[in-house]
Order: structure tokens, then C-alpha cells, then sequence
């Protein structure tokens, strides 16, 4: 039987300098845009693949049982492709002892999007508040051994020629690797609170955009005084999120590169649009959002956030109110400015604003410059 805490497994490996390496985290189930990935960026047999954790959970419903099962036959055909845990894979092994039902009822009727949540329809199993629940985490415990086996020889550190280190979240010091797995596969926050990295951290879990205070951006962030690269472009958890392809040219060079990919519509820009810069960005993220709603144009609400008492617009729905108090997520004061010809990814259509994204950049421009874009 798996142990209900994993004993933190690390890897060493020893490969060759003069070959690409390419690193990928936080994918959440979304295997149709890691494919185009993969596709679009000339992924062969002559690099290596690094998947840092958070294969599924989160993303669309019934995607996560496609995506392992895809990444265990990657992993299992290639030599050169390396897969590690995050805590997202953790989800299985808490129900092994199983969780109070009140805690299993949240996961999987509140939360949802989960691999429990694919294994129930894959069996043909209702979720619901009646439901015998030891009888179903038995079974999904002896129907899908193969999964849970997999998961549980995952990698939690892996250390490249002694010399760059993966893991999933964080890590205090690779002098001090802790004994249980969870400590390196659930730490937020990890560039900010960390004081710097012996070696060459690269980390996924906590997305780009959380880092950044003035301007919405989910590309890498690359801080070099830490010695840290976070990866995490925030798919299918914020607004306008992507998949990271980290690259490094070789070992050699120790050169990186990045591009995205994003599951948004592409629409190509017709003409020219050109915003004043405000005189102060602000990015609001999850853990300082509390708002005051100033007025109303259509599916839009300008707002002040209470911090900063700078005032944005922001569309409706990213609006909430929770004991009273008034709250935004995803939110920025940033117009976009275009040129025609360019390419954007379309996250929101609406009046009189749309949400896009260029150049991992995401902000707001008039509706009215997309042309047939529903």
C-alpha cells in the first residue's frame, strides 16, 4: 500500500552538454496545447523533455485521465523525456485513506475538474452527496493501479550535472532536501520568500503574474540574483494564461529562450491602436483585490482599488463580493497597444472592452478595433 506521505524522491542525472533541454510546467490538463507545443517548437529525439509536475487537475472536464495517460506512454516510448510531480498529482494519494466525506465532497462537487472527477464518469459513477464513498475510492484504487503506481515513482528534485536544479514549487536549499515530498511541491510564493538558490532553480506552481504588482504578464521570470526561473504561465488558472517552453540551448552555453502557447482564438490585428501609458500599472492579484466599484459602462465596472487608489475597469464578471466587502481577480489598468498585423490571443469579448493578450502581455482595448470577432 502507497504510503499516505511520500518520502521525497530525488534524481541526479548526467547529460549531455551539447543538447537542447526543454522545460514545461503547470499544463492542467490541457494536452491539445501542449502537443501544438511540442509540434510548433520542433520538440525531437534529440532534446530532453523536463515536465515539472502539475500534469492535470484544474483544467477542463474529463481532460485529466487523457493527459496522463498521454504522458505516461511519452514517458514510457522515450529515453529523453523526464517527468516529475507537483502537488496537483497529490490528489489521488489524498484519498487513499479516504478524506472525511465533507473534505471529498468539496474536492469533487465544489472544486471539480479533478482526475476523481474523470475516473467517476469514465465508470459510469454519479458523484453525489449520497454516494458510498469508501466503496468508490476502493474501486478507483484497483482500476487504476496503473496511474497510481505512476504517479508515485515521480520525481520530486531532479538535479541536472550538478548544476541546475528542478522542482516543482520551491525549495529552502538543495543541502537541506526535506524528507516528505509536499514541502517542495506546495510553496507559494517561493521567488519572493526565497533568499537565493545555491544552484540554478528552475520551479513551476506559483503563476508569473502573482509576482507582478504593475503590469498582468504570465511569461518566465527570469531572476538571475536568486538563481531562480519561475515557468508557471498560469493555463487554465488565471485570465489569460499559457504554457512556458523554457528552453536551453545546452548545457554548453547555458542559454535560455522562451515561448508560449495558449488555447485563446488568434485574431490578427487590421489596423494600428495606440494607448496613453497610465501613470501608474497596477496588476491586481488574488491576495490584495478588495475594490470600490465607482461606475458602470456595459459589461464593465470602474473600480478603486483600496490599496493603491488607482482605478481601473473591470469586466463584471471578475467582480465578487465575499462578507461584505468587494473584490476583483485578474484585473489590471493596462490598454494594449497594437499594430497591424499583429497577432493576439482573444481571452474575452464584450462592450465596450475586450480582454487580449500580446506577447504574454494582457490588457484591455476597445471592442470596436476586432472586427467580426464574436
Amino acid at each position: 500500500m502507497t504510503e499516505l506521505r511520500k518520502r521525497t524522491r530525488v534524481k541526479h542525472l548526467k547529460l549531455d552538454i551539447n543538447r537542447r533541454m526543454i522545460f514545461i510546467s503547470d499544463i492542467h490538463g490541457d494536452l491539445a496545447t501542449m502537443k501544438k507545443g511540442l509540434q510548433d517548437f520542433g520538440f525531437c529525439d534529440n532534446d530532453y523533455l523536463f515536465i515539472i509536475g502539475d500534469i492535470y487537475e484544474k483544467g477542463d472536464p474529463g481532460t485529466n485521465l487523457e493527459i496522463i495517460r498521454y504522458v505516461m506512454e511519452l514517458d514510457r516510448t522515450h529515453d529523453n523525456v523526464f517527468v516529475m510531480a507537483g502537488n496537483c498529482e497529490e490528489a489521488l494519494r489524498f484519498i487513499l485513506t479516504p478524506m472525511p466525506k465533507r473534505n471529498f465532497l468539496y474536492y469533487v462537487m465544489k472544486r471539480g475538474h479533478s482526475i476523481l472527477n474523470d475516473m467517476a464518469d469514465e465508470m459510469g459513477i454519479e458523484i453525489n452527496e449520497n454516494m458510498d464513498i469508501p466503496a468508490f475510492i476502493e474501486r478507483v484504487h484497483n482500476e487504476y493501479s496503473d496511474i497510481y503506481e505512476y504517479i508515485d515513482t515521480l520525481d520530486d528534485v531532479v538535479i541536472i550535472n550538478d548544476t541546475i536544479v528542478l522542482v516543482h514549487a520551491g525549495i529552502d536549499s538543495i543541502n537541506n532536501i526535506p524528507e516528505y515530498s509536499m514541502s517542495v511541491l506546495k510553496y507559494d510564493n517561493f521567488d519572493t520568500l526565497s533568499h537565493g538558490q545555491e544552484k540554478l532553480t528552475i520551479v513551476g506552481h506559483y503563476p508569473t503574474r502573482n509576482y507582478r504588482h504593475d503590469v498582468s504578464c504570465v511569461n518566465p521570470i527570469f531572476n538571475m540574483r536568486k538563481k531562480i526561473i519561475s515557468i508557471d504561465g498560469g493555463n487554465h488558472l488565471v485570465k489569460g494564461g499559457q504554457i512556458n517552453f523554457l528552453f536551453l540551448e545546452s548545457l554548453n552555453t547555458m542559454k535560455f529562450t522562451y515561448r508560449y502557447v495558449d488555447h485563446y482564438p488568434k485574431y490578427t490585428m487590421t489596423c494600428d491602436v495606440n494607448y496613453e501609458e497610465p501613470d501608474d500599472f497596477i496588476n491586481v492579484t488574488y491576495n490584495n483585490n478588495e475594490i470600490e466599484i465607482l461606475d458602470t459602462d456595459l459589461d464593465f465596472y470602474l473600480v478603486k482599488h483600496l490599496d493603491s487608489g488607482i482605478s481601473m475597469w473591470v469586466h463584471k464578471s471578475y467582480v465578487y463580493e465575499d462578507n461584505g466587502k468587494v473584490y476583483c481577480y485578474d484585473a489590471s489598468n493596462q490598454f494594449l497597444s497594437v499594430r497591424k498585423g499583429d497577432v493576439i490571443s482573444v481571452i474575452r469579448v464584450a462592450n465596450p472592452y475586450s480582454i487580449i493578450k500580446k506577447n504574454g502581455y494582457i490588457g484591455l482595448i476597445d471592442t470596436k478595433y476586432l472586427e467580426n470577432v464574436n
